[in-house]
């Protein structure tokens, strides 16, 4: 065996010994989750766990480069040159040794003899493996006793991998798996995330790009937004898209047809169901179905909806106006479900309604598209006017950085239809093609521009002889672009620009060691060859002209711009992001709120404060988000403006950074929080309470006290004194209760009172269940008001895994309430009036009666008296349906969100 002769021969680093001290804690139930930014050294730390443990392992990954930088890499660990061919190393997955290399596609590939060294190149793309191929590699891992598994860009595997590997991970109880990647898919959806995390475990660390900014192993960096106008084809597309759907509502307002529809429903009519409980049991099903319906017959003032209000303790004024979201989920419930009599007198409306509906184009199978059209979501995010941008950006970064510019353009389409047919295909929408073509036409230094795709490579006609310098000269092959073009631009692109052929992999490493020169400037390409694994320290600027919103390819684009170059140590990164607006539509938003959403998933650095976090509020962009929420309209040109200047102050990025790292001398990690505005009502209700009785009190106190001020006849005196008395005993029997009741407000009287207790509660139940293994006295629930009045808290002093679990419970107590099993409820008057406030118990804890009155007593002891109620009941479906009532009114509008800060 060789782990006695393995040692690391380099010192580890801060953030990697944090990860390698807590191992022996995240591995006892077998998984180790890492998340680590890119340059971190996952695969040292993954060959340091296989030392650790001892055991013959298995390592996956999505291409043959990854693959052998797992063995080449041994060289750090053992005393030789070529650890290709030491003894107990392995890549053929027919002949597996103590440490085994292969890809995804290895195993994929049914385990053909043929298979060999020679499986496809590649991240794993493929449906997954066949039933034969799982029973054949639980043969190969029980005849090797291969007792670890490491995946590597674990994000990579699809749900088929996800299922076979749960079979194997099922079959061998015992086996370790070990899963790293750099991008988790934390935007992916409920049910996908879940499954993701059932096979791999709670993110057990993560090593975040702030650590790695601060070691000096990637460089400071900042993002920026560049806005620009939809093309007016674009505007008249959305706009009469608009159009019918305003049109489309108008109409069903106005029709008696469509109110009888809704009027017949069962929840309203009150005959087709007998019974209010069996009323209960459908309208928990679809909640929103019922707001929808009242906010019909409100906007209508058409009488009834009465006992549905009730049901959902609503009044009127909770109800909310009927705007596009609630006409799609009305609509959708007319069209798809059976409460409308769809088989009765009204099933002829109804057909007719749904042909409308399709030649209006806003219905197509079973897909509405009131709220939101995902045709006009695409043209936005694919809007030609971005191509403009992009020579708008390259200009603003040449004047600023001149020679030492390293550009990269990555874009998620080639778009050549015009270069090939040699015709002019009119307005383009964005695409690699398009970009190059416009910066050749207006770049200041366009013989410094190439573009380089899987089957199109352009490159400055006098830099063929550089390439040639690095290529094999019988695999390189050229031709003009433009062949038989005489059109004045295409003469002047053939002039300039050359096409070029050569072995893929040969010319991207030629390319790349040419803009590493400084021969090119601006390497124009798309994110599926580029955007991952594609390294090119001396990148400084990085422009993501992709529509792709997802965390994974986000994270993995802007890790291409962020890593430090040995040769311009002080280099700093901008990145910029595109957005489309069409600000005289209500849909014209859409490529907005796409970009806002990806911002969740990665941290920066703040330009409100000096802070790092996620979120889009921390670029500060007053003249997109802000004037939507104020009602008003987005201000490109003001925007962009806004940004320029932002950038023209590039040289005081690092500084920034600097200040952000070192503002807590504590802070050394990105630490998962919950963002609220919300001031829970609980705070509101102790103080009321609180201070009534230290006012009663009080009362008491001065009486005593003017008895004795004050000179009263003789026949007052004595029964001043006698009530003195009284009083002055009531005082010192109840001094107990008055002393914890100002202690109570010492708790509860600042703003954020309420939120430290329930964290504290939730802090004392997670450790009690023994979710966390931390000691509870090293833990600490910490607050902080936000300059736009929210909130974050977040729990500090245990492991990354403890944060998370903490902010995911958090952030479930806080929300407005879906499903829970299991609800804390809190009965109390207020004016005279009853009124319920409802928390949800966080899912971890509802899954077991015990572990759910964990949470009650926790949350009785620093939050307030409250009562647990299982929804599952009749008496809990009834609470379930008020707290999912107010959760859909107007009133419950605050939104509660994760967010990543470095603490």
């Amino acid at each position: 065996m060789p782990f006695n002769s393995m040692k690391f021969r380099h010192s580890w680093r801060p953030y990697q010994q944090r990860v390698l001290y807590a191992l022996q804690q995240h591995l006892t139930d077998r998984r180790l989750h890492l998340v680590a930014a890119p340059g971190a050294g996952k695969t040292m730390l993954g060959l340091e766990v296989f030392r650790m443990l001892q055991k013959p392992a298995l390592i996956l990954s999505p291409t043959r480069i990854i693959r052998d930088q797992w063995i080449d890499r041994l060289k750090d660990f053992c005393e030789t040159d070529h650890p290709r061919q030491l003894p107990w190393v392995s890549r053929s997955v027919h002949d597996p040794a103590v440490l085994t290399s292969i890809t995804y596609q290895a195993l994929h590939a049914r385990f053909a003899e043929a298979l060999g060294d020679e499986e496809p190149d590649g991240p794993e793309t493929g449906k997954g493996p066949a039933k034969e191929d799982i029973h054949r590699f639980i043969q190969t891992l029980e005849q090797h006793r291969i007792e670890v598994l490491i995946l590597d860009e674990a994000h990579h595997l699809r749900a088929e991998w996800w299922r076979a590997l749960e079979k194997i991970c099922a079959h061998f109880p015992d086996i370790t798996l070990v899963a790293l990647t750099a991008t988790p898919p934390y935007d992916s959806g409920e049910q996908a995330w879940a499954r993701y995390e059932q096979l791999c475990g709670p993110v057990d660390e993560e090593i975040s790009v702030p650590e790695l900014v601060k070691s000096g192993t990637l460089c400071p960096h900042q993002d920026f937004i560049r806005a620009c106008d939809a093309t007016v084809t674009e505007q008249k597309q959305i706009e009469m898209y608009d159009q019918r759907v305003m049109t489309t509502c108008q109409t069903l307002f106005q029709s008696e047809a469509f109110e009888q529809v809704i009027r017949s429903h069962a929840w309203l009519s009150q005959t087709s169901i007998e019974s209010q409980t069996d009323i209960e049991s459908e309208v928990i099903k679809a909640p929103e179905v019922a707001i929808a319906m009242l906010c019909f017959l409100k906007a209508k003032r058409c009488p009834g909806g009465g006992h549905l209000m009730q049901i959902l303790d609503l009044t009127v004024g909770d109800i909310p106006e009927p705007g596009r979201h609630w006409w799609q989920v009305l609509i959708e419930s007319v069209l798809f479900s059976d409460g409308f009599g769809r088989q009765g007198e009204h099933q002829p409306f109804i057909e007719q309604l749904r042909k409308q509906l399709q030649a209006s184009e806003l219905l197509h199978k079973r897909e509405l598209s009131l709220e939101r059209s995902a045709r006009m979501e695409r043209s936005l995010s694919l809007s030609a006017s971005k191509v403009r941008a992009c020579s708008d950006i390259h200009h603003l970064e040449y004047q600023h950085r001149g020679s030492g510019l390293r550009q990269a353009i990555l874009t998620d389409y080639i778009r050549d239809e015009a270069l090939i047919s040699g015709m002019d295909t009119g307005e383009v929408n964005l695409g690699a093609w398009p970009v190059f073509e416009t910066l050749a036409l207006s770049s200041p230094v366009p013989e410094k521009l190439a573009l380089l795709t899987g089957r199109l490579t352009i490159l400055p006609v006098e830099l063929f002889p550089s390439l040639q310098a690095l290529l094999s000269p019988d695999q390189l092959n050229t031709e003009p672009l433009f062949p038989d073009s005489a059109d004045q631009n295409s003469l002047y692109l053939n002039s300039l620009y050359i096409k070029v052929t050569a072995p893929l992999n040969q010319l991207t490493s030629a390319m790349t060691a040419l803009l590493m020169a400084g021969d090119i400037n601006v390497l124009v390409g798309t994110r599926s060859l580029l955007g991952e694994g594609w390294d090119a320290p001396a990148l400084n600027s990085l422009i993501l002209a992709s529509s792709v919103g997802s965390f994974m390819l986000t994270n993995q684009m802007r890790g291409r711009a962020i890593r430090i170059d040995p040769q311009h140590p002080r280099k700093v990164s901008s990145i910029w992001h595109l957005v489309a607006l069409n600000t005289r539509s209500d849909s014209g938003f859409s490529d907005l709120f796409s970009l806002s959403r990806r911002f969740d998933t990665f941290v920066g650095l703040s330009e409100k404060q000096v802070s790092i976090e996620s979120g889009f509020n921390r670029m500060d962009a007053n003249y997109l988000i802000a004037p939507l929420l104020a009602g008003k309209k987005p201000s490109v040109a003001e925007n962009n403006r806004q940004m320029a200047q932002r950038f023209q102050q590039l040289d005081q990025i690092a500084t920034r950074w600097h200040r952000a790292l070192t503002i807590d001398s504590t802070g050394n990690r990105v630490t998962p929080s919950v963002k609220t505005a919300r001031k829970p009502e609980i705070r509101g209700y102790i103080l009321r309470h609180s201070l009534a009785y230290l006012s009663s009190q009080l009362a008491g106190a001065v009486l005593v006290a003017l008895s004795y001020v004050f000179s009263f006849p003789a026949v007052w005196k004595s029964i001043l004194l006698f009530i003195s008395l009284a009083v002055g005993g009531a005082l010192l029997y109840k001094l107990p209760k008055t002393v914890k009741t100002i202690r109570v407000l010492c708790r509860y009287l600042p703003v954020d009172g309420a939120l430290i207790q329930i964290g504290n509660a939730l802090k004392d139940s997670l450790c009690q269940a023994g979710w966390i293994n931390t000691p509870v006295m090293q833990l600490k629930v910490r607050t902080a008001e936000m300059p736009d009045g929210q909130f974050y808290l977040c729990l500090t002093g245990g492991t990354f895994y403890d944060a998370s679990l903490f902010a995911d419970c958090l952030a479930e107590i806080l929300a407005p309430v879906e499903s829970p099993r299991y609800l804390i409820v809190r009965s109390g008057q207020f004016m005279g009036l009853e009124r319920d406030d409802y928390h949800a118990v966080p899912l971890k804890f509802a899954t077991k009666k015990e572990t759910a009155e964990i949470f009650c007593r926790n949350w009785n002891k620093h939050v307030c008296p409250s009562g647990l109620i299982y929804t599952r009941s009749a008496e809990g479906r009834k609470a379930l349906l008020k707290a999912r009532g107010k959760a859909f009114s107007s009133l419950f509008r605050e939104e509660v969100k994760k967010q990543d800060r470095w603490i």
